[in-house]
């Protein structure tokens, strides 16, 4: 009986990481859109966190900005950020 409380409690607690997942995505999305970067990778993990590469074109001040954007947003749980050794789209 413990066991299956056990496995009950686990799959309650797994599901909000699933739906997690899909805020993160739609958030990081929007943001990226309304800050026109293209020049950006990234992925997301299980539980919402996003991990996101900037090409080294990109100015600081729009890395800054943009990765302080994700991170103070309610819907993206954390963010690992970084910046690339090449760009991920061309730059004209």
């Amino acid at each position: 009986m413990r066991y299956v409380i056990v496995m009950f409690v686990s799959l309650l607690v797994a599901l909000p990481a699933f739906a997690g997942q899909a805020e993160s995505e739609d958030a990081v999305t929007n943001i990226l859109f309304e800050e026109s970067m293209e020049n950006v990778s990234y992925s997301f993990r299980s539980d919402g966190f996003v991990d996101i590469w900037f090409g080294p074109a990109v100015p600081e001040k729009d890395y800054s900005r943009i990765v302080e954007r994700l991170r103070k947003h309610p819907d993206i749980p954390g963010v690992l950020a970084g910046r690339g050794s090449k760009n991920y789209c061309s730059i004209p």
